[in-house]
């Protein structure tokens, strides 16, 4: 299966190598000199999270930073799109400001491409936020953010042009999944803190379906 593969791809380890002695004992059997066992780095997904993601169980709240290193991997593979901006919960919320300081209407700001449940299994690790916009939102959000970008200072305009360049990408992919005969692809937005190894804050993917 696809999952696991990737997974075994992007997470496996090498295995370690410990030596113990040689020796007998009249109540000690003779040690083997190489003992093999996996040493997973802290916070590393495990065989077992892989598992239950693939099969849908339930996953604890103290798995699901892991598992979520996991999803990430698998999205990355089987999304039309993605991209990663660092940006900070403060730093999301001023550039909405900034954004309607500039004429973007309310109903399209960035906030609202986070509006809807993704409507997955896998809960958000704490401290993380997800969310999920239709097509609908995200041509929308496109157009009315291409009107106001050119008032928005330049000096604050980085992260909205990421955003913009990741959005002019959906009517390409529209047309695309329509010759496919595939759903037209949606937005899940993740935000991650910092604090999390291998996580970027902020990470824009368009979703389809898994071939």
């Amino acid at each position: 299966m696809k999952l696991r593969r990737w997974a075994e791809a992007r997470f496996s380890v090498p295995v370690h190598h410990h030596r113990r002695p040689r020796w007998r004992s009249p109540f000690h059997p003779l040690y083997k000199p190489n003992v093999e066992c996996s040493m997973l780095p802290t916070g590393w997904p495990t065989p077992h999270d892989v598992e239950d993601l693939v099969c849908g169980r339930y996953i604890e709240s103290d798995r699901s930073a892991r598992c979520w290193r996991l999803v990430n991997e698998w999205l990355t593979h089987l999304s039309w799109g993605w991209t990663e901006i660092p940006m900070s919960v403060a730093r999301f919320e001023e550039l909405d400001r900034d954004l309607a300081a500039a004429g973007l209407p309310s109903t399209y700001s960035l906030k609202r491409l986070m509006d809807e449940d993704p409507q997955i299994p896998l809960r958000p690790a704490p401290g993380m936020k997800i969310g999920y916009a239709g097509t609908r939102q995200i041509l929308a959000t496109w157009v009315e953010l291409s009107e106001v970008i050119g008032t928005v200072p330049i000096a604050r305009r980085g992260e909205v042009n990421a955003v913009l360049k990741f959005l002019s990408s959906y009517p390409g992919w529209n047309h695309l999944a329509v010759d496919l005969g595939r759903p037209a692809p949606g937005l899940l937005v993740v935000w991650q803190p910092d604090t999390v190894e291998d996580a970027h804050p902020t990470g824009l993917r368009a979703g389809r379906t898994a071939s």
